[in-house]
């Protein structure tokens, strides 16, 4: 193998080994999904807009779908969004009541169910049921949402009238 060759195969092993051990292990991928999550919790149930959208990745690809909108797309739509959300929603607390996490490339999937609640029209607590799927991926050193969905399921169909009787 000639000089240049030698030197391009070490200097190309030397970046792959440094990629490598620059790379997150998937526990840390994890940690950081579920550090990103706290944050989010806290921001939402102090009902903190401006604390919850740095959370966000500052990018026009950056997806938000609300249980209470149908998509919210970018940094300044999603920050709208969740103004909005503060004010429709007042009173609200969420938690996450299940969460899984799977570190897949460079990102960490997330989904699981969660609840909110809320003062009802009559005062007493009203509880919402949810699932959420989410990735979340570490941009300039800092974990944050590159997508998010909430929903909540359907309502079941109403039941069927009874059967006139003859």
């Amino acid at each position: 193998m000639n000089r240049l060759a030698q030197t391009l195969t070490g200097v190309l092993s030397a970046a792959i080994l440094a990629a490598h051990a620059m790379a997150a292990s998937p526990e840390e991928m994890i940690k950081g999904a579920k550090d990103l999550d706290a944050a989010f919790l806290k921001a939402f149930n102090e009902h903190n807009v401006e604390a919850v959208i740095p959370l966000y990745w500052n990018s026009p690809e950056t997806v938000s779908m609300p249980p209470d909108a149908m998509v919210a797309k970018g940094h300044q739509a999603i920050k709208e969004s969740f103004a909005q959300m503060v004010v429709t929603m007042q009173g609200c607390t969420l938690e996450l009541t299940e969460s899984h996490y799977m570190p897949i490339g460079d990102v960490v999937a997330t989904w699981g169910l969660w609840r909110m609640t809320m003062p009802g029209p009559d005062g007493k607590p009203l509880e919402l049921l949810g699932r959420y799927t989410d990735l979340k991926a570490q941009k300039d050193g800092q974990w944050v949402y590159v997508m998010d969905h909430a929903s909540m399921p359907a309502p079941p169909p109403p039941a069927p009238e009874p059967a006139p009787k003859h």
